[in-house]
């Protein structure tokens, strides 16, 4: 019996409307479609959903596609879309789930919780950071819904949901110290229910007079907006007397000049840190430009990179890495919803001449984390939030979990370009891990690194991450030959006694040279853009 093909299925369903030709159809090609719709999506009642969805498209599309039309692939590029579709439409429904929930807790009220809550308010508030005060004010004093707290403070819906409720948790724990034992969603709704009373009749046209057009006001108040303004220079002072006295401790002298500050300057070095882990988790998408500058012992070299990233697993990152004049590395990761490749020439030899899926985001990324002078690993680990790569996860975890390993530290404030900086530095000893950092099978030891990174102080960002390896701290074992060997195979070296040697005496020489000094990356990113709109094809090769 002649079995159709796609093209002959596809002719008769569009000409017969035949029911039998298009369950053929779908009864070849479901597995395949649903299998990628779950990658996609990872769940199984919205894969089932994309799955119908793609197969919908195709009943409608199929008098429209041509003989020529890969049918497979087909399928493959509308589950694509499809699913990016559904995660959009997914991410609006959780939005419209979070934003019910909150204004559920402002109708949660008890009697006697506002009784209690009020004498405190105004001293509990005025402790949150500004970012999370003026979260607080906005959705529980105005009562603005999240699209509105995330636009006035530069964040989208989620974002700012995750700030309310941290600034929330902040106040609970504040009252909690005070004695008032209340749950966030008890304070919430005390909050939104009592924290603005009317003002008198007429009181809106005094205050407007006396302030604005001159009108004479009482001594008491003449006193007092006094008071106020010696009070907020003095406090203004204090903090740029402070900021001098850490620079001249850092180990230079600096000129400071008196600026007004914020709250976000209180922020611990871990606030920071989760701040910035929340924003990137927050976002949709992200592109950048960057540079590495590498600075060591053997030699430096520079590294210039562009970074594409959407959710839920699309990237590209392409870099070309120089060293004085020459060309060291040239290359590219990408994942366009098909898989994980990875192509590159180091020393002007084609390594992969041919794209090579890595199968994993974390393999193909971390595999050119070296060549890309991690210009593959920073962003997209942070972005994507990659065991292992994510410097802010590990800075988190760190503060919380392993502070004996992995120390954080709160830095002077700076400027990285225009955008003002918050700045922290988080130093790993890997000599605290079980069995002391040394690597498997007998690798050697992890060495010492410190990371300093400098957040953005309106977008929560990274715009730039140093990494200084101390590499007196680390031991290498001698390479073996078959380690040396599989290293010239790949950059494509001939393979030789003489060659084998001459590896060995160069690597040794370079450690040797490199003992007792630093190594630094300093990673720089600009042309910073977030929730851009794109398509699997702007991520293709």
């Amino acid at each position: 019996m002649h079995l159709l093909d796609d093209a002959e299925l596809i002719s008769t369903y569009s000409s017969q409307r035949s029911d039998e030709a298009f369950t053929t159809l779908v009864e070849r090609y479901v597995s395949l479609v649903y299998s990628s719709a779950l990658r996609q999506v990872r769940d199984p009642h919205l894969a089932d959903e994309v799955t119908q969805g793609v197969f919908s498209i195709l009943a409608r599309k199929a008098g429209s596609l041509g003989k020529d039309t890969v049918l497979p692939g087909w399928l493959c590029r509308t589950a694509r879309f499809t699913a990016c579709n559904a995660l959009k439409a997914e991410r609006r429904r959780q939005q419209r789930e979070q934003e019910a929930h909150m204004e559920s807790l402002l109708q949660i009220t008890e009697p006697d919780a506002w009784p209690q809550i009020a004498p405190l308010l105004d001293e509990a508030v005025a402790q949150l950071g500004e970012a999370d005060r003026n979260a607080v004010i906005l959705r529980f004093y105005q009562q603005k819904p999240l699209e509105e707290v995330g636009l006035a403070l530069g964040v989208n819906a989620d974002a700012a949901q995750k700030r309310v409720t941290r600034g929330l948790e902040k106040l609970r724990k504040i009252f909690s110290k005070r004695g008032v034992t209340l749950t966030a969603a008890v304070i919430a709704g005390a909050v939104a229910a009592n924290s603005v009373q009317a003002a008198p009749a007429g009181l809106a046209a005094t205050v407007a007079a006396a302030a604005v057009k001159g009108t004479s006001i009482s001594v008491t108040l003449t006193t007092l907006v006094k008071g106020t303004m010696k009070t907020m220079t003095w406090l203004k002072f204090k903090f740029a007397v402070g900021l001098g006295v850490a620079a001249l401790l850092a180990g230079g002298a600096a000129t400071v000049a008196i600026s007004q500050t914020s709250g976000d300057d209180k922020l611990t070095a871990l606030e920071i840190a989760q701040q910035s882990k929340d924003a990137y988790a927050a976002l949709a998408s992200y592109s950048d430009t960057g540079t590495v500058v590498a600075e060591s012992p053997a030699g430096n070299a520079n590294t210039t990179f562009t970074t594409r990233l959407q959710r839920p697993d699309l990237y590209r990152v392409n870099w070309t890495q120089t060293s004085g004049s020459t060309t060291q590395s040239i290359g590219r990761v990408w994942s366009a919803g098909d898989g994980f490749f990875m192509q590159m020439s180091v020393g002007g030899r084609e390594v992969y001449p041919t794209p090579v899926n890595q199968h994993t985001m974390q393999m193909s990324l971390g595999a050119a984390a070296g060549v890309s002078g991690s210009g593959s690993s920073t962003i997209p680990g942070a972005f994507f939030a990659l065991t292992g790569a994510d410097v802010l996860g590990l800075a988190v975890k760190g503060a919380s979990k392993a502070s004996k390993i992995i120390k954080l530290t709160k830095e002077i404030d700076a400027k990285i370009g225009d955008v003002d900086c918050h700045a922290f530095t988080s130093a790993m000893d890997p000599s605290k891990f079980p069995g002391g950092g040394k690597l498997p099978n007998g690798m050697g030891t992890i060495g010492k690194t410190t990371t300093t990174l400098w957040i953005g102080k309106k977008d929560h960002l990274i715009h730039q991450v140093r990494h200084t390896i101390d590499m007196s701290s680390i031991k290498m074992p001698p390479m073996s030959d078959e380690t040396i060997k599989t290293t010239l195979e790949n950059l494509k070296q001939p393979v030789t006694a003489a060659a084998i040697a001459a590896w060995r005496t160069k690597m040794e020489t370079t450690m040797k040279t490199a003992q007792g000094s630093n190594c630094v990356f300093t990673q720089t990113h600009e042309n910073i853009v977030v929730n851009q709109e794109f398509s699997p094809a702007d991520f293709a090769r």
